[in-house]
């Protein structure tokens, strides 16, 4: 995610990593504390439908990840990153990669300590910083109930996709994790899902140190859906919707420009704002292809996503998506 805020000129103050990584990255990237000796390893492998490799063959696209990383499960970086963000004055902090603590072999009640000491830092944050939480995807539902109990009440903003969203809706209203996800969900679905966990998370009872969520950034492979509260100085939505859904096709198709002879539009020329009966209609204008409209005091933007059909890479899209849509709003 920091590689893409400091596309839109942002510096960014980020965790450790080792000489030869930092000396790749920008001179905007600010990196705390001592180097790390040893670079993690993650190894993504991505395939499309047919693809073949040795005997075998993939009857569908997908990837599959491992890695060797030790230290971003144990947040190694905080305390020093913590000492450093004073000095660096930020204006967001944003929170991500916490999926490398599903599974973990963490020892007992390990794991939650370490949430807590991000969640000190989150509590001591001044008011005017604003903090987003990028979701992943998470295997162990008690790690979905730990960020729910640690880190989503403290986070202003929150980014997700059409799978992480049914997750967190179906713990909020039901105490459970959904185990199935509509791969191409209906945008009223999508849209009611939204409200509902906008809502929960928004009036809910507050304790000491907890924020109100303002903002809630879902995308999806056919759209992007922005929702943020009128009063919470997150600004130039629908500016930040269209950049996501440009920034989707980029990012995918592995090119600084759209081209829409290797893209396509997979939603409808309108769509429902709600599956509630009688809800309204929005239709796409040429003109104008991003929908806004206001609903009481909460702003509501979709917008299209030209899908990329000539596959570069997927991975890493969800955080670039997002980011992309972050930077213009704070």
């Amino acid at each position: 995610m920091a590689h893409r805020l400091q596309l839109g000129g942002t510096a960014c103050l980020v965790c450790r990593s080792t000489v030869p990584f930092q000396l790749q990255r920008p001179l905007t990237f600010r990196f705390v504390g001592t180097p790390l000796e040893k670079d993690d390893v993650h190894l993504i492998m991505e395939y499309k439908t047919g693809e073949v490799w040795g005997k075998y063959k993939t009857p569908r696209a997908n990837r599959f990840i491992v890695h060797s990383d030790s230290s971003n499960p144990m947040l190694e970086s905080l305390d020093e990153f913590r000492e450093e963000l004073g000095a660096f004055k930020p204006q967001a902090v944003v929170i991500g990669g916490l999926q490398m603590m599903d599974n973990f072999p963490f020892r007992e009640e390990e794991r939650q300590s370490r949430l807590l000491e991000l969640q000190k830092l989150m509590v001591g944050l001044s008011p005017d910083i604003k903090t987003h939480f990028e979701f992943a995807s998470f295997a162990e539902e008690q790690m979905l109930r730990d960020l729910l109990q640690y880190i989503i009440p403290y986070s202003n903003s929150i980014g997700m996709n059409e799978q992480e969203l049914p997750n967190l809706y179906s713990l909020l209203n039901y105490g459970n994790v959904s185990l199935l996800a509509d791969p191409y969900p209906r945008t009223a679905t999508i849209l009611d899902q939204m409200r509902f966990v906008f809502n929960s998370l928004r009036n809910g009872p507050n304790a000491e140190g907890e924020k109100r969520l303002s903002r809630l950034h879902v995308h999806t492979l056919a759209f992007q859906a922005i929702m943020t509260a009128k009063d919470s100085g997150w600004k130039n939505t629908m500016s930040a919707t269209a950049k996501a859904a440009l920034t989707a096709n980029r990012y995918v198709c592995g090119t600084s420009k759209v081209d829409v002879t290797k893209s396509r539009i997979i939603m409808d020329e309108s769509f429902s704002i709600s599956e509630e009966a009688g809800s309204e209609r929005m239709p796409f204008r040429n003109d104008r292809p991003v929908s806004c409209w206001d609903e009481g005091e909460v702003a509501i933007c979709v917008a299209p996503v030209l899908v990329c059909t000539d596959i570069n890479m997927t991975a890493g899209g969800g955080d670039n998506v997002s980011s992309a849509g972050l930077v213009l709003q704070i």
